[in-house]
Parts: C-alpha cells; structure tokens; sequence
C-alpha cells in the first residue's frame, strides 16, 4: 500500500510538471496573446526569452514608442537581453482602447474628447476608472506571465520606456505608488508631467488630487533612471512637443531631462524624503532607441537582486 502510495504521488508531481511546461514559452523571439478581462480587449505581447533562461532572470517590460511598434523595440532587445540574461516582455498598447498619446502616453487616467490635451482637463468627473488605465495594464500582463506563460521567481519587474514609452513610464511611477516595479528607465522623453502643484495637468499635476504627498514621496523615492542622449538636442525633424508648457522645461531633450531631475530633487528636500533617482547623459548618442538599449540592459542587469 504504501508503495502505491509513493507511486501515486510521483505521478501526480510528473504530470504538474508536465502541465506546467506545457506552458513555458520557447526560447528565443515570439508573441502571444493575452485576453485582458479589464478592458476586453486581445493584447498581444513581443517577447524575448533567452535560450539559456532561468526563473530567477530579471523580467523587464519595454514601453514602444509612439508608432505602436511593439516587434520593432523588442527585436532591438534580442542582442543585449542575450548577452545579459533577462526576460523581456513588450507589450502593444492598441489604439483601441489606449487611444492617441492621452491613452498611451498620459496612461488613459483621464477622459479626452479629443487627441490633443487642454490645459487643467484633469477634473474628477474626467477620471477614467483605474482598471482602464494604460498604467494598470503592466500588472496585468505580469501576472498572466508569471502564472500562465513561464516559469519564474520573479515577484517584481523592470520598467523601460525610451519617447512616448520613456512619458509612460515616469507617469507610471507617480500614479502607481503600489506597483510591482524595482527599476524604471526613463529614455529621452520629449517633456514631463512635472511634480509640480503650481502647473496643471498635463505638465504639473495643480489639479490632480489623486497624487498625494506620500504618492510622491513613494515616487521620489522609487529606483529611476533618467537616461538621455548627448546628441538628443535637435528641435527639428524630430517629434518634440513644442508650447510653452512644454518649453518652459527647456529647448531640447537633454533641457528638460535636467528640469525635471532638478524639480524632483528640491521637491524631496522639501518634503524630507529620500530622492533615489539618477541622471545620466550617455556621450554622443541621438534620439535613436537602439543606441541606448544596450546600456539599458547592462544597467538592468548590474541592479538586478
């Protein structure tokens, strides 16, 4: 009976296992799609999974750009996620429901009628619900990752955004004081939602109540990343919002990559609060993601637990 016994329990932990690589996802370039419930929308994922992985490898998401082009950004990751042993999971933000860069770069937090974003639209009753945040859509993916697509010990991940993604991800850090998140790059964004209660949304956040103090302290405090290129300072023939909200960070990239560090650093002195947040200007390098994706991989696998 006994032996029965050991013989029933070493079947049953053979075949957990087995359904459990069924899952796994192949070595190497693919995608897959996921069925958010939040949104009900199919989103598909670009993934690169090293053909040496190991469930302890750092799981980063890449943020695309403003053309959508989520293969694009992975494929420029296949080289330096190789070489530096880390997961990396891309996934497209549609236009439906993520619509223009108030879906995508300003997160969908709040409600626009229109592509271009006013000045102090940020009113409760233009709050969307937080399940239909852009932002939110990171957990998500993550935990259908962790449960359903690989096996990993990863219980937090990595963020980079390089443009439109770099908006994202800054924003992100400031509305999502609770999330999953150890590391974020913020690459060259074009202007910031700055911590600022004297400008409205969506250059300061004067009328967003939902940021608290502690938000930002959690914010000020959270591992980040400003990553700009040397040679990112053309103004021309080159997408870079220009008014006076946005200029009034500065003429170029490197400007208001500066601006919005130096913000942030006397806000944490105000606020008696840790500023863990690093600038870093990368020598002769223009707005150009693949030029700044090797380092991104290097410095997420040097931070890695």
């Amino acid at each position: 009976m006994a032996r029965l016994l050991v013989f029933v329990l070493f079947l049953l932990a053979a075949s957990a296992a087995f359904a459990g690589a069924a899952h796994e996802l192949p070595a190497g370039a693919g995608q897959y799609v996921y069925h958010d419930t939040a949104t009900d929308k199919n989103i598909t994922v670009f993934y690169y999974k090293p053909r040496n992985y190991k469930p302890d490898m750092p799981v980063v998401f890449v943020l695309h750009g403003l053309r959508r082009n989520a293969a694009e950004y992975r494929d420029s990751w296949i080289g330096p996620a190789e070489q530096n042993g880390l997961m990396v999971l891309v996934p497209l933000f549609k236009r439906d429901p993520y619509r223009g860069s108030n879906g995508y770069n300003l997160g969908n937090v709040f409600h626009a009628t229109t592509h271009r974003e006013a000045i102090g639209r940020a009113k409760p009753d233009t709050l969307n619900p937080k399940s239909l945040w852009a932002f939110t859509l990171v957990g998500r993916v993550f935990d259908d990752f962790r449960h359903n697509r690989q096996t990993t010990e990863r219980t937090s991940y990595d963020l980079y955004g390089h443009g439109a993604g770099a908006q994202f991800a800054h924003r992100f850090a400031m509305f999502m004081p609770h999330a999953r998140v150890d590391h974020i790059i913020v690459g060259a964004a074009g202007w910031y939602t700055v911590p600022d209660r004297q400008v409205n949304w969506p250059y300061g956040i004067a009328d967003v109540p939902q940021i608290t103090d502690a938000d930002l302290k959690t914010y000020l405090g959270r591992h980040v990343l400003i990553l700009i290129g040397g040679a990112d300072n053309r103004r021309r023939n080159t997408i870079m919002r220009q008014n006076r909200y946005a200029n009034a960070q500065g003429d170029t990239r490197v400007a208001r990559s500066l601006y919005e560090f130096q913000y942030a650093k006397r806000l944490a002195k105000r606020l008696d609060t840790p500023f863990n947040w690093q600038r870093w200007v990368i020598p002769g390098v223009p707005h150009t993601p693949a030029q700044m994706t090797p380092f991104a991989a290097s410095y997420f696998a040097a931070v890695a637990d």
